[in-house]
């Protein structure tokens, strides 16, 4: 294992470790990031682990995203996928799931929080 990979694997270990505390569960709406706090959140089938940092654009989020862990293999094989995009203040970021759930990162004005809301979307039949 090279020195980069090694350093990838324990920033992921690290977030999940402080995420284990603020984790976004079915049964919350929203949740309220600060400034390099982790978030953890279940996403359909992906789990995804996130923070984020302030800048003079925005707030530049960082989300990992990993197969969800099943009863009969608690440790995923496939590996973790890293997304980096800025949010600008006020404006929001939708990630969406492919089985209805999306995530909408709203970036409040000055980049101080990150609120997180968990969405799920289900279409509506013609007429209702």
């Amino acid at each position: 294992m090279t020195t980069g990979n090694r350093i990838v694997a324990a920033a992921f270990g690290g977030a999940l470790c402080l995420a284990a505390s603020s984790g976004l569960s079915a049964a919350d709406a929203s949740l309220t990031m600060k400034p390099l706090m982790a978030a953890s959140f279940d996403a359909g089938p992906k789990h995804v682990v996130s923070y984020f940092v302030g800048g003079e654009n925005g707030c530049r989020l960082t989300m990992m995203v990993i197969d969800s862990a099943l009863e009969e293999d608690p440790t995923p094989v496939t590996p973790a996928t890293r997304l980096v995009v800025t949010v600008a203040d006020g404006k929001a970021a939708f990630f969406d799931s492919a089985v209805g759930t999306s995530l909408r990162f709203n970036c409040a004005t000055g980049a101080e929080t990150m609120r997180v809301d968990k969405i799920n979307r289900v279409a509506r039949a013609p007429g209702e």
